[in-house]
């Protein structure tokens, strides 16, 4: 088999999972089917997708996109402008208009559009269509106004299925209408798409992408007038969404082979799967990437003729989308964002990791996530242990950083005057409040990699932590805490191993660097 049909053959088993929510996973026999391939072929592809965690088994041997799909993909919404300065403005624009506010895009590689954002205003009945849904570029206000910005030979290409009984699925009257529409700036739509929906679009071009902000509200609340007076507001957000794109800094270049906390190797033996991933990686940091020679293969880690034939693969499935001679990301890649969503926790990501450490150690598990603006940390995972005496606590809660196993290994790698700046507080008899002892602790955690805490913040508890680190950032620890009264019984040096393994999981799981 080819390189090249290799990657295609990832690009769509991805790009399959992707469509499916995380409860409703697919089996091989399905996903064969649906991608038109054989199922051992598609077994194979899903086996090496899972070794590198953009694809998960479930127990009942079917499968999902992975945790490091998900993670890659809520840093497209970190780093895109189209997700982080829109988002606001949508939603400053949804408050506004008292309508549904989509942000939708063109994929030219599927003559088809798709939403890449939504915002949607409070109140009991409201117009929705979820993030990655696709959407017809003959029918609704959002697709025509990107039709309108396309020319003919798209439609020509279009098969104009009548959604509603307003649905205009005549080319001529098409026509008519998009070249009107362009010269307009504006596109109005009642009905033609959804019966019930009314909503006009003004197109928008930003980062070598063409899609529109279009809003949208139920038809029968909605009249001309209102629609009219939306279409000032729609068109205001598309200059400023235009202009902060235009004022964006460009991200910087890859200028040398980034550092691989994956732990998977950086030689050409590695798989295609594996290649993939680094270059979705490449890509979710936001900078753009060489196209091509030694530059690309050192990214990459393959030879310049195979991160041509990927590069070349992602520009064909529009993973990347050629720009001013880099690439960059690709309306593909967009809908996968868009689809996934944004992590609201590392929790999301860690939650299947502290579900097998608590099974395999029988103690209480959890993360705790450092927060940096606000200089604390909090347990915001909690997996409680299966022995028959164990501890309970509680999620969300504030955790100390100079008391307890979570916060001190945490705090061992935060810069040296931290430590001076934070208030003591004295939770039991055993904790510390001299500064200098906790300084000594914290050489030593830093030393030895994990930290110990016996009744510091809970008088009856003893606690073994061990720092995760995010592109070589300190971002939280994971703990185990147990029973201060069995300590004696642990196997200290055997759970200082898995919660480490763990905490490597995370790291590798939540970096890019």
């Amino acid at each position: 088999m080819s390189g090249s049909a290799v990657n295609d053959r990832l690009v769509v088993t991805l790009d399959a999972l992707t469509r499916r929510p995380v409860n409703e996973p697919w089996g091989v026999r399905e996903l064969a089917a649906e991608a038109h391939l054989s199922r051992s072929t598609v077994h194979r592809v899903l086996q090496a997708l899972t070794e590198c965690d953009l694809a998960a088994q479930t127990a009942n041997a079917t499968y999902s996109f992975g945790p490091r799909l998900r993670v890659l993909m809520d840093n497209v919404h970190r780093t895109h402008p189209l997700f982080c300065q829109a988002r606001p403005l949508a939603e400053q624009l949804a408050a506004t208009c008292d309508a549904t506010i989509l942000l939708s895009l063109y994929d030219p590689i599927r003559t088809e559009a798709f939403v890449a954002l939504a915002a949607v205003p409070d109140g009991p009945l409201r117009y929705r269509l979820d993030p990655g849904k696709i959407i017809p570029l003959h029918a609704g206000a959002a697709g025509r106004a990107i039709l309108a910005e396309l020319g003919p030979e798209v439609l020509e290409r279009l098969d104009l299925i009548a959604y509603t009984a307003d649905t205009v699925t005549d080319r001529a009257t098409l026509a008519r209408s998009t070249r009107q529409s362009h010269q307009d700036g504006i596109t109005i739509s009642i009905g033609q798409h959804v019966a019930l929906a009314a909503g006009v679009a003004a197109p928008l071009r930003v980062a070598g992408l063409t899609g529109a902000i279009s809003a949208t509200r139920l038809r029968h609340e909605t009249t001309t007038e209102d629609l009219e007076r939306f279409a000032v507001h729609v068109r205001n957000t598309v200059d400023e969404i235009s202009r902060l794109a235009r004022e964006a800094v460009p991200a910087a270049q890859h200028t040398a082979e980034p550092v691989s906390l994956t732990g998977r190797g950086v030689d050409e033996r590695g798989s295609a799967a594996d290649r993939l991933e680094r270059l979705l990686t490449a890509l979710a940091t936001g900078a753009p990437l060489p196209t091509g020679g030694r530059a690309l293969a050192r990214l990459l880690s393959g030879n310049p003729a195979t991160a041509a034939r990927l590069l070349d693969a992602a520009y064909a499935t529009g993973l990347a989308a050629p720009r001013d001679d880099q690439a960059q990301v690709g309306p593909l890649l967009l809908r996968w964002a868009a689809s996934l969503g944004s992590l609201p926790s590392a929790g999301v990501i860690a939650a299947p990791v502290l579900e097998a450490l608590a099974h395999e150690t029988g103690e209480t598990i959890g993360l705790t996530e450092y927060r940096p603006a606000t200089r604390t940390a909090h347990m915001t995972t909690v997996v409680s242990g299966s022995k028959p005496i164990h501890y309970s606590l509680p999620t969300d809660t504030e955790t100390p950083l100079a008391a307890g196993a979570a916060g001190k290994a945490i705090l061992a790698f935060l810069p040296e005057n931290t430590l001076s700046q934070l208030p003591l507080v004295m939770y039991t008899d055993n904790t510390p409040l001299d500064r200098t002892h906790i300084s000594d602790d914290l050489r030593q955690v830093r030393e030895r990699g994990w930290a110990q805490g016996d009744g510091e913040r809970i008088a009856d508890a003893f606690g073994i932590a061990v720092p995760y680190f995010i592109n070589h950032s300190v971002a939280g620890s994971v703990t185990a805490t147990i029973p201060r009264h069995q300590a004696e019984q642990l196997n200290i040096d055997d759970l200082i191993r898995r919660l480490a393994e763990a905490a490597r999981t995370l790291t590798r799981l939540l970096s890019l660097q």
